[in-house]
């Protein structure tokens, strides 16, 4: 009798070169592509957005004097007034500083007011840290954060666009002097 044969060892062909490298960059890129579309939808349903439109609460803050400041005493043409939310140690609302400053001198006629959110600053030591940073506008102090809590702002900077008594602009983030100029004049617009 025979013996059978022994089954013949088929040895797989090694893979091309390469192929294990354009592996890792298809599993990996689709891992990136899965993380940015997250963080995409989570920003899109959780993320900063800008005080809602409506009546602007009223408020009376210090301004770096000391002399107490009321929003209905503030206003320009058409009741217009910005409100910049800032604190001093927000690297995005230092870097804007010079820029809001750029846009108060430029347009002198819209009143811009920074209104720092500093807690447990005494007003000399906020003026002082005003004076270094180069701002340009009236700064007001709202010591203990009721009033940017009251406006809805969570995230500085914050800017606020009102006209006779409402908010009707927002943008959370730094802006530049034409960003500003922007929000402005689209809050005529919406008038």
């Amino acid at each position: 009798m025979t013996e059978p044969e022994p089954p013949s060892v088929v040895t797989p062909a090694p893979p091309p070169r390469g192929a294990f490298l354009l592996g890792l960059l298809r599993d990996w890129g689709f891992a990136i592509v899965v993380v940015l579309f997250a963080l995409a939808t989570y920003n899109l349903l959780f993320g900063a957005r800008p005080p809602p439109e409506g009546p602007a609460p009223h408020f009376a803050l210090s301004d770096l004097d000391g002399r107490e400041v009321e929003l209905s005493a503030i206003g320009g043409e058409d009741g217009l007034v910005v409100l910049n939310f800032w604190f001093t140690a927000c690297r995005p609302c230092r870097a804007e500083i010079p820029e809001l400053t750029k846009f108060h001198v430029a347009h002198p006629e819209v009143p811009l007011y920074g209104v720092s959110t500093d807690a447990n600053v005494p007003l000399a030591t906020l003026k002082h840290a005003s004076e270094r940073l180069g701002i340009g506008y009236p700064v007001l102090h709202d010591a203990n954060g009721e009033v940017a809590g009251a406006y809805g702002v969570e995230v500085f900077p914050t800017t606020v666009v009102l006209r006779e008594g409402r908010i009707v602009k927002g943008h959370v983030g730094a802006l530049n002097q034409r960003g500003l100029e922007q929000l402005v004049a689209a809050s005529e617009v919406d008038l």
